[in-house]
């Protein structure tokens, strides 16, 4: 196994682990600093972003995208987070707006639902981190995508077993949000949900995480978004 895929399979058990322990039903107000998170931003000093890239901001669903083998030829950056949350992602929009990038990818949300945040702090954290992108690089084309749906039936994360109606609520708010500032929002769920409003059980190994199959459908999806001439 090589080394990137090794540590990058740690931080996600270890993120899985975090998940899976919290039991409590209480709002949980969690410092976002894990050593996953602290172990990604020392990365990211070491390889800063460069002008004009195109950036995928998220959590673990992010992070295991290969988005530069995805858009070959296109200057594609990664900057997720394995159990990241929309407060460490606000945390650390300053280092993605510095840069100024060409367009800008969000997906956050299903860690917050985890740790039972109410979805007005979750849109408030995403209004905040869409509006730091628009005030300090307000050439940079933003791109909410929704929340993809999860599957219970493979019982691996305690704390989102009967949430799953929590993610359509969050992605019509999200999608005002995305009205209200005149940027696109793109409607993954849909493409990933079965009839009953699950992650597909074949797009997923654990009801969460996705396949290199889902990550095919989601590439295809998005592909004339990211490969477009930027404005």
């Amino acid at each position: 196994m090589k080394i990137k895929e090794f540590f990058f399979l740690l931080s996600i058990a270890l993120g899985s682990i975090l998940l899976a322990q919290c039991s409590s039903s209480k709002t949980i107000v969690e410092d976002f600093h894990t050593e996953t998170y602290n172990t990604r931003m020392a990365y990211f000093g070491e390889h800063p972003l460069q002008k004009g890239q195109i950036v995928f901001f998220g959590n673990s669903i992010t992070q295991a995208g290969e988005w530069e083998s995805y858009f070959p030829g296109s200057d594609v950056v990664n900057r997720g987070i394995s159990g990241d949350n929309t407060e460490g992602m606000l945390a650390r929009i300053d280092e993605i707006v510095q840069s100024q990038p060409a367009k800008f990818f969000i997906m956050a949300g299903i860690n917050d639902i985890s740790l039972a945040r109410d979805e007005k702090t979750i849109v408030d954290n995403y209004r905040q981190i869409i509006q730091a992108v628009k005030n300090d690089s307000p050439q940079t084309e933003i791109y909410i995508q929704s929340v993809l749906p999860v599957n219970n039936d493979f019982a691996r994360y305690s704390r989102l077993k009967g949430k799953e109606g929590r993610i359509p609520s969050l992605n019509r708010k999200l999608k005002a949000l995305a009205d209200a500032e005149n940027i696109p929002f793109i409607n993954l769920f849909s493409y990933f949900a079965d009839a009953s409003g699950k992650l597909i059980a074949s797009y997923t190994g654990d009801g969460l995480h996705l396949t290199p199959e889902a990550y095919a459908l989601w590439t295809n999806i998005i592909r004339s978004k990211v490969v477009q001439e930027t404005k």
